[in-house]
């Protein structure tokens, strides 16, 4: 069995840590289930639907000194900026980064016939203190097109 050790983990932006970072968790592809049931049916019946790429959350303690990786988050929440390069560590040479390729999902533009790969929206982050313990930092992205492991 090819198990994987958390302590081995991290998020980065490209090639650089986000620092302080202790948790992180991906929550999927899921599918919309549309129902195609007619009269007369005496089963419900269902389609796929369109596929929602899912959500990422991460956090650990916060430093406002991480210029490349915390304060990029936070710059593309309060910016409205893609990330392309979001990456989930599960080993040293492994991770999940939203797809570049055509080959898994890009979605298109017919009007302007423009394609954009998957990226993640940062939509919150927020950022805790108490008053017997190190001052905490989290962030939620929005997954727009699919993840991948590379």
């Amino acid at each position: 069995m090819a198990t994987k050790i958390g302590k081995d983990c991290k998020v980065a932006i490209g090639a650089n840590s986000v620092v302080g970072m202790g948790t992180w968790s991906l929550s999927g592809i899921t599918s919309d289930s549309l129902e195609d049931t007619e009269f007369g049916d005496q089963w419900k019946t269902f389609k796929f639907g369109i596929k929602d790429g899912g959500q990422i959350t991460f956090s650990g303690l916060f430093d406002p000194a991480d210029t490349t990786g915390q304060d990029v988050l936070k710059s593309a929440n309060l910016d409205n900026t893609n990330i392309t390069t979001l990456r989930l560590y599960i080993d040293n040479t492994s991770y999940y980064e939203p797809c570049q390729t055509t080959s898994w999902w890009t979605a298109s533009d017919s009007t302007n016939n423009e394609t954009f790969p998957s990226h993640v929206n940062v939509t919150s982050y927020d950022i805790s203190a108490d008053k017997s313990g190190l001052m905490q930092t989290s962030f939620t992205c929005k997954v727009s097109g699919c993840m991948v492991m590379v």
